[in-house]
C-alpha cells in the first residue's frame, strides 16, 4: 500500500491519540468521517496499523524495573534461533525481543516487579540453557524517553 498525505496525517494523529473521535479526526485531516473510516480500515488490512492499545505506566501498576539483556548463543543455527525466539516471546515479563547483528544475538527488554523476579527468570531461562553461552544484563536507572511512535514523513 502506498501512503498518501491523508494516510500519513491519519497515522500521525492516531499515534498521538488513538481515542480521537472520527469527527475530530475528520476535522483535522479535512476528509469526511466515512473517508477516514475507510482509510483506517485499509491501513489495518494492509497491516500498517497492527493494534489499538493503551500506553500503561509500568511503575503505577507495580512493574518499575526495566532491564536490558544481551543474549549470545553458542550456535546460530536456524532451528536454535527459532527455538529461542519462541521461548523469549512466551515470557510475560519480556516486552521486546530483537534478533540483532553485532557482538550478541538477541536483545531483550524486560519489565519486571523487582530484581528477585529477574533473578528467577534469568536462572530459569538463561543460566540453565545449554545453548546460551553468555548474557549481559543492564539495569535501567531512569528512562527519559520510551516511545514506540514511528516517524511518518
Amino acid at each position: 500500500m502506498i501512503l498518501d498525505e491523508f494516510d500519513k496525517k491519519i497515522l500521525r494523529e492516531l499515534q498521538k491519540n488513538n481515542k480521537i473521535s472520527q469527527r475530530d479526526l475528520s476535522d483535522r485531516i479535512n476528509l469526511s468521517a466515512s473517508a477516514i473510516n475507510r482509510r483506517i480500515k485499509d491501513l489495518e488490512v494492509a497491516g500498517i496499523i497492527e493494534a489499538h492499545k493503551a500506553t500503561i505506566n509500568a511503575k503505577k501498576v507495580g512493574r518499575p524495573i526495566t532491564i536490558i539483556v544481551e543474549i549470545t548463543l553458542k550456535q546460530e543455527e536456524a532451528h536454535i534461533l527459532d527455538h529461542h525466539r519462541r521461548i523469549f516471546m512466551s515470557i510475560p515479563g519480556i516486552q521486546h525481543v530483537h534478533y540483532v547483528a553485532g557482538n550478541f544475538d538477541y536483545l531483550l527488554i524486560l519489565n519486571l516487579i523487582d530484581m528477585e523476579e529477574y533473578e528467577a527468570l534469568s536462572h530459569q531461562y538463561f543460566l540453565q540453557d545449554p545453548n546460551i553461552s553468555k548474557f549481559q544484563t543492564t539495569v535501567v536507572i531512569k528512562s527519559f524517553k520510551a516511545d514506540s511512535d514511528v516517524l511518518i514523513e
